[in-house]
């Protein structure tokens, strides 16, 4: 998404060729890496006053940039959302099978105790 940003919005493919943008909206995505913090920011909720008023400049001048914004928000929940599941699901089953292994173990010991009592 940060690749994207960078060549739509940062190297201005997305604009009309007669249209002026302010440079403080294109500023936030002129590298991959601004791009990528710049996403990260606004994903975190934790964005500047400037690049707020970035933001809302950029929505103005390309309103369908508001479904690919919304588009990334959805996304990247959705994936850290399957993230943390992933993890939980995996130590769950982690731990599961190491309890089953402990019991098949105490079974194990208990009937080797048992035989060897009939001995």
């Amino acid at each position: 998404m940060g690749i994207l940003a960078t060549r739509l919005i940062g190297q201005r493919m997305m604009f009309g060729p007669g249209q002026e943008v302010p440079e403080h909206v294109i500023a936030p995505f002129n590298t991959v890496p601004a791009s990528m913090f710049t996403l990260f920011r606004v994903m975190s909720g934790a964005v500047s006053d400037s690049l707020d008023e970035a933001l809302d400049d950029l929505m103005k001048a390309l309103p369908g940039a508001k479904f690919a914004f919304v588009f990334f928000m959805v996304t990247s929940s959705w994936t850290l959302l399957s993230i943390l599941t992933a993890v939980v699901s995996e130590n769950m089953i982690t731990t599961t099978s190491q309890q089953q292994e402990e019991l098949r173990l105490s079974h194990f010991e208990e009937e080797r105790k048992k035989q060897l009592r009939r001995l």
